[in-house]
């Protein structure tokens, strides 16, 4: 399903509707209750699997944000764009 309310690796467009900031926050506190760690300690530059997350675990971040932001999200994004700052420079809105 690819519609639009489904962010799909190829769509190339800032398409969760929230802004970049707060797709930054939301995924450092998923990172931060997930690891057990401040949200201090999350470098938001850092790749996912510095922090040991692997495909299993980018799956279920991706489940737990569609709930969050109410769109569809690919958990090749994930992949694609493998860090907080990456991820959400390109899948949020601008401001």
């Amino acid at each position: 399903m690819n519609d639009t309310n489904t962010i799909a690796a190829s769509s190339g467009a800032a398409v969760i509707p929230a802004t970049r900031d707060a797709v930054r926050s939301w995924m450092v506190g998923y990172m931060s209750d997930l690891l057990t760690l401040a949200p201090d300690q999350i470098d938001p530059t850092a790749q996912f699997d510095a922090y040991g997350m692997d495909s299993i675990e980018a799956v279920v971040m991706a489940g737990v944000m569609e709930e969050e932001f109410g769109v569809v999200i690919e958990p090749t994004l994930l992949l694609e764009y493998p860090s907080i700052e990456l991820f959400s420079k390109a899948c949020a809105t601008e401001a």
